[in-house]
């Protein structure tokens, strides 16, 4: 149970930091945020945190079905869309990877579709972590945190266990 729960806080964590991380690229001066430990994280943001990851769980899913629904509808399966994401973020599985050019053309097409779901279930992510007292922010710090503290993750993990 403790490892489902920690790939659910890895994955909305990942979720809600790929923009951040895009806009991050692009804007090579901003600096990484001093990630806080387990004693600069009160129990309030810890039940906080815990709140909010329920309350994105829900979000993530949609989008997640919503970019599955998009993807099949250009006549690729998921799975196979995966595999092109990967191979084109991963030059040395990119060489492995056979991409048809009919297949570059759907991604393309599908792009525009995909940005806007995911910006759609950005939105609704940040008002939820605002909603539960905490800044986006202070809510990707926490999460990147617990990432590298054992000790943080231990107490988020915990919580998610109480409820």
């Amino acid at each position: 149970m403790k490892i489902i729960k920690s790939i659910l806080v890895t994955l909305i964590a990942i979720f809600v930091t790929s923009g951040a991380l895009f806009a991050q690229v692009q804007q090579q001066q901003q600096q990484m945020p001093d990630l806080p430990t387990s004693d600069e994280v009160s129990d309030e943001e810890i039940v906080q945190l815990v709140n909010t990851i329920h309350d994105l769980e829900p979000i993530q899913i949609k989008a997640q079905e919503q970019i599955e629904e998009a993807v099949e509808s250009e006549d690729i399966s998921f799975e196979r869309f995966q595999q092109m994401m990967m191979a084109m973020q991963n030059p040395q599985m990119a060489d492995q990877m056979d991409i048809s050019d009919e297949e570059m053309s759907k991604i393309q097409t599908l792009q525009p579709r995909l940005m806007e779901i995911q910006g759609e279930a950005e939105q609704e992510m940040a008002e939820k972590i605002e909603d539960n007292g905490l800044t986006m922010e202070r809510y990707r710090t926490i999460i990147m945190g617990a990432q590298q503290d054992p000790e943080l993750m231990a107490r988020v993990e915990a919580e998610l266990d109480d409820e």
